[in-house]
């Protein structure tokens, strides 16, 4: 991946708004092909990147539900009881999905069918490209819903349905799968037109094919790590298929990863990280294995000094812990408000900030860890030791990238010396024994940024939790102990919307797996993946 310093403002005004009607936004948008005379592929690209991050999705899912459940922050008063049960405002991706993502790439493929022989000829690699974008955005959909509406969706101004059908999730990850298999491909070809690309309308890379096989190639195994329970034989296979294919990330610079300039992700609205403070398991652990990436992410207190906060409510609500809450010099370190919204002003003389922010989609440290586990599990025939270290490596490298050019103030940057005396640490460096552990503690802590990718890995491995390598805190409040939520809490369109039927029915056929839970509304039941 090239870190383009793209601004990307011109397609921001009122369109990251996401409506609450999250289930049926699909049906009334865009369903008037005239709209679409003369629109560039490319242009519609950029606008579904523009809104690949979401603030209110931030707002509300990763900073007041996924940040704290999983122990990467608290509130600024600790946690509250309860704090785990999701919000009613909770999956904002869903909304993001059929609203603003899904709607450009879908009008890709038409757009391009509409062109002369020559021009649809010189754009197989555009279209490959949208194909790999649009299954990650479903993939990240399903992840937490199950049966979404796919394979008949977006389709009504081209003819196509106003009630979609529901893909089972386990058909929907066989769809996606063969969809960036075929886009891979098409990449990996050599069509005899010359090919146009999107260029600096794919402010991912620049319209390049082959870091976009690269990430299709990783974003299948990302996909094929949820069949480990359900379906190891297609895991198998798709990661034999893979992995023989020479188009593999290898660095950094392969990373998928939106980079947006300092005003993208405003430091006064709602990706706004203020009052959040870093949470003791984290801090602890980071801080006992001088883990360099501590700096990186949270701020050090009044007295230069990094101090997490408990994380189970019955601990915070604790008078000790209410006193420290409470003072005007809290103890506490928050998190480093500029790794997350640039142009903060850190009242330090100098102002807003003029740095750049990033979304992480897949990274080269998340590939390599998916190696490592593979690996560790006999899967493949990889060393994991390797792989692991080449994750941490990378981990540290990127997030060392990322704060510089976000701009922290007073930053310093990683030395070499303190990541090999890192990977050397007690808990750190590799041990067979708890190889899978190990793996998955060290991704939890690479995926900072990307906290729904974090609660995938834990409700896969297992990992983190209270007595593993990076050791969570019990949760309790009140003496019972806090589950965790493992998916999002599902609600039924009114009876007399179109498609009632259909999702209806979709959401029979989940609740009929034993581990669904009690209800559609269950958010600590499980989706098709998601097995013990």
């Amino acid at each position: 991946m090239k870190f383009y310093k793209y601004l990307l403002l011109l397609l921001i005004t009122g369109s990251l708004m996401v409506t609450s009607c999250k289930k049926s936004t699909f049906v009334n948008l865009n369903i008037d092909p005239t709209t679409l005379l003369s629109v560039d592929p490319g242009d519609q690209f950029l606008q579904a990147s523009t809104h690949l991050p979401n603030d209110f999705e931030y707002y509300y899912d990763v900073y007041r539900a996924l940040n704290p459940w999983l122990q990467y922050t608290t509130g600024g008063a600790g946690n509250g009881l309860n704090f785990t049960n999701p919000a009613s405002h909770f999956n904002y991706r869903y909304g993001n999905f059929y609203g603003n993502v899904g709607v450009p790439l879908a009008d890709i493929p038409h757009l391009i069918a509409k062109m002369s022989t020559d021009a649809q000829a010189a754009r197989v690699y555009e279209n490959a490209i949208a194909k790999i974008y649009m299954a990650y955005y479903a993939f990240y959909v399903s992840d937490i819903n199950g049966s979404i509406p796919y394979s008949q969706a977006f389709q009504a101004r081209y003819g196509g349905t106003l009630t979609p059908v529901y893909d089972p999730q386990q058909a929907l990850f066989d769809t996606l799968d063969l969809q960036i298999k075929s886009a891979v491909a098409d990449l990996e070809s050599s069509p005899s037109t010359a090919q146009v690309t999107y260029g600096g309308k794919d402010p991912f890379y620049n319209g390049n094919p082959t870091a976009w096989a690269k990430a299709g190639n990783a974003l299948r195994l990302k996909i094929a790590m949820r069949l480990m329970k359900r379906d190891p034989s297609t895991l198998q296979t798709i990661v034999s298929e893979v992995l023989a294919d020479a188009n593999q990330m290898s660095s950094v610079s392969d990373s998928w990863v939106l980079i947006v300039g300092p005003s993208f992700a405003d430091g006064g609205g709602n990706y706004n990280p203020t009052g959040f403070l870093a949470a003791k398991p984290v801090v602890d652990f980071m801080q006992s294995k001088a883990d360099p990436r501590l700096r990186i992410f949270y701020r050090p207190n009044g007295q230069g000094l990094y101090v997490g906060s408990p994380t189970s409510p019955d601990t915070c609500k604790l008078p000790t812990y209410q006193a420290l809450y409470l003072a005007n010099d809290t103890p506490f370190s928050y998190l480093q408000h500029r790794l997350f919204t640039p142009n903060y002003n850190e009242n330090d003389g100098f102002g807003a900030g003029t740095g750049n922010g990033f979304f992480p989609v897949l990274t080269y440290a998340e590939y390599c860890f998916i190696r490592a586990d593979l690996a560790a599990r006999g899967i493949t025939n990889d060393d994991a030791s390797t792989w692991y270290t080449n994750g941490i490596t990378a981990s540290i490298n990127f997030y060392d990238q990322r704060a510089k050019d976000a701009g922290i103030s007073n930053y310093v940057q990683v030395s070499s010396t303190e990541i090999t005396n890192y990977l050397a640490a007690p808990g750190v460096a590799f041990d067979a024994s708890k190889a899978t552990e190990q793996i998955a503690c060290q991704a939890y802590l690479d995926f900072f940024r990307q906290p729904s990718e974090a609660w995938a890995w834990w409700k896969r491995t297992g990992f983190p939790n209270t007595t593993s390598v990076l050791a969570w805190s019990q949760l309790t409040s009140n003496g019972t102990v806090n589950a965790v939520t493992r998916r999002a809490a599902l609600t039924l369109l009114p009876t007399g919307d179109a498609n009632y039927t259909n999702q209806k029915a979709a959401y029979d056929a989940m609740a009929a797996d034993p581990g669904f839970g009690t209800g559609i509304g269950d958010a600590f039941g499980r989706i098709w993946w998601d097995q013990q």
